[in-house]
Order: C-alpha cells, then sequence, then structure tokens
C-alpha cells in the first residue's frame, strides 16, 4: 500500500508543478504595417452578361420519364425552336438525331406527339403554338423514318406545366419557361 501512495505522489508531482509554471499565451502583435484595401479594378475584356439561360443541344436536351402506363422522351423546346416560333431552328437536327435512337429503343412508333409551352401569351394562342411545334417535329421524325407520318399529335399550350412560370414572389421564372416550352414523344405500354 506505501508503495502504491509512494507510486502516485510521484506521478502527481511533475503534474501539480506544470500547473504552477503555465502562464496565459499571448497573441504577439504584428510588426509590418497593416495593408489598407485598394480600389477595386474592373477587370478587361468581354463579361458573360449574367442571366443568359443555356441552352442543352443534342443528347442533354433530351430526357425520358416514366408516368404509370406511359413513357415520355422529352426534348427541351428552346434545343428545336426560338421563342414564339414554332419552325425548327437550324441547329435543332442535331437534338432530333440523337433523339432518334431514345425513341428507337421506345418502340419507334408513338402513340403521339405533344407540344407545350410556357405561359407567356394567351390560350389560344399557346395551343395552336403548340400543336404547330409537335407537327414540325413529327414531321422531322417521319422524314427521317424515326416515327410512322401518320403519328397524332396534340397541343397542350400551358395547360401541363412540369416547373413554375413565375418564382414564388410572382416574379417572372425564365428557367421554369423554359423546362415548360417542350415537345414529348409519348408511348403508351399498358394498352
Amino acid at each position: 500500500m506505501r508503495l502504491l501512495l509512494a507510486f502516485a505522489l510521484i506521478a502527481a508531482a511533475p503534474i501539480a508543478g506544470f500547473a504552477q509554471t503555465t502562464q496565459p499565451a499571448t497573441i504577439a502583435q504584428p510588426k509590418a504595417a497593416w495593408q489598407q484595401p485598394k480600389e477595386i479594378q474592373k477587370p478587361a475584356g468581354s463579361w458573360q452578361t449574367p442571366g443568359e439561360i443555356q441552352i442543352p443541344k443534342g443528347i442533354q436536351a433530351v430526357r425520358t420519364v416514366t408516368k404509370g402506363c406511359e413513357r415520355r422522351l422529352s426534348v427541351v423546346g428552346d434545343a428545336l425552336f426560338d421563342f414564339d416560333a414554332a419552325r425548327l431552328r437550324a441547329d435543332a437536327e442535331e437534338t432530333l438525331a440523337a433523339a432518334g435512337p431514345e425513341i428507337g429503343k421506345l418502340g419507334g412508333k408513338p402513340t403521339r406527339i405533344e407540344g407545350h409551352t410556357d405561359a407567356v401569351g394567351s390560350d389560344s394562342y399557346n395551343m395552336s403554338l403548340s400543336e404547330a411545334r409537335a407537327a414540325a417535329v413529327r414531321d422531322w421524325l417521319a422524314a427521317h423514318d424515326v416515327v410512322p407520318p401518320a403519328t397524332p399529335i396534340k397541343g397542350y399550350g400551358k395547360t401541363m406545366p412540369i416547373a413554375p412560370n413565375v418564382t414564388g414572389d410572382g416574379k417572372d421564372d425564365p428557367i421554369g419557361r423554359q423546362k415548360n416550352r417542350r415537345v414529348e414523344v409519348v408511348f403508351e405500354r399498358c394498352t
């Protein structure tokens, strides 16, 4: 027991001595002069305009969604058409050509091709614009032997949005509107 007590006192002695000699650390002050902020300089060269939306092309503009009995191949409308237009853009062929093999994987004979718009414009105008866009896509795909020429088309205008057209505070949402402008190739699986 004495041995254990002696051993404990020897072990505790350095800790007690350490506690008595330790002093709070001081932070060294810088020896050089403090730097002062300078005037912000404008970089030279061209700037990207804020708020520009990147338009996907090719396979990046194509996605497949399954909803119940439907498989939908959705193509971003901005990759195909200019705003407020139903004529295919010159670079739309890249995107439609990328959609071709995907349509083939789904069977090549869709139930219908649908056109959709954003919420800008009247109901009747958007309905006719969406139908004209669906027809333009169907005609291109049929001319390239991707779908049958008699594939039905349907325009839905702005009645089936997949994203908000405005933000929560009521301001315009250009990214949401871009998602709503689309053409979808629809395949029914449960018939």
